[in-house]
């Protein structure tokens, strides 16, 4: 893991900006924030940060993807989630004073916003709409996880894998539609992070090609008609 130096200010304002929770911060508190930023670079299948490590601030992929993994005792790995460019993760563990519960491995060649907590912090205190902003937001992603854990116990592996494809299109599609979209990941992390194996994931791509619900060539999935997909997996 690598900090580069060639951002200006004015670049890391910029990217604060992008957090859909700091779109309506006042520009002293952006100030704030962009100080106690950095931009960290890691490269594919290096770490981020480990199991244990004190957890100091909270992180934006501005490129590349980041899995972040649940390891058993016996070594079994899940990811809990694969995030791409404009996600970001560890606010949580951040306001807890934690460390960090999981790993965080590069997916790609990926570059960063690290936010600091003693930046957010002191936002914190001059501003108390921003509390509400960040309260918001996590609540946002507690509803996520919960739906994501009803969807790993509820739900089959067709049904994991039409939810998760249906997740990852941004295409405000009409009914009957086609969208196309390239999945964010190799097919080993999306399928542990379904909880399925990868003989699975590529069994159920291939049912549904063959069901001419989608298409798949190399990373590129085609969904034929939204609609009846949507159907299909009972969404």
């Amino acid at each position: 893991m690598t900090l580069k130096a060639s951002y200006c200010k004015a670049k890391i304002h910029d990217l604060i900006s992008d957090v859909a929770m700091f779109r309506t911060i006042c520009a002293e508190e952006l100030d704030t924030l962009a100080l106690g930023s950095k931009i960290v670079c890691v490269g594919k299948g290096d770490a981020l940060f480990h199991q244990g490590e004190p957890c100091t601030g909270f992180y934006m992929v501005i490129s590349g993807g980041i899995r972040l993994v649940f390891t058993s005792p016996d070594g079994r790995e899940h990811i809990a989630k694969i995030a791409n460019a404009g996600d970001h993760f560890a606010e949580a563990v951040m306001f807890l004073g934690a460390t960090y519960p999981l790993d965080a491995f590069a997916t790609d060649d990926a570059e960063l916003l690290f936010i600091g907590k003693q930046a957010v912090d002191a936002c914190l205190v001059s501003n108390p709409e921003f509390s509400r902003i960040l309260i918001a937001n996590l609540s946002a992603q507690l509803q996520h996880f919960a739906n994501q854990i009803a969807t790993l116990t509820l739900h089959n592996a067709a049904q994991r894998v039409i939810g998760y494809l249906l997740h990852q299109h941004t295409a405000t599609s009409k009914a009957g539609a086609a969208v196309s979209f390239k999945l964010p990941s190799s097919k080993n992390n999306i399928a542990s992070h379904l909880n399925i194996s990868p003989e699975t994931l590529s069994r159920t791509f291939r049912q549904l090609s063959d069901l001419n619900l989608m298409m798949i060539e190399g990373k590129t999935i085609t969904i034929t008609d939204l609609e009846k997909f949507r159907n299909f997996g009972g969404f």
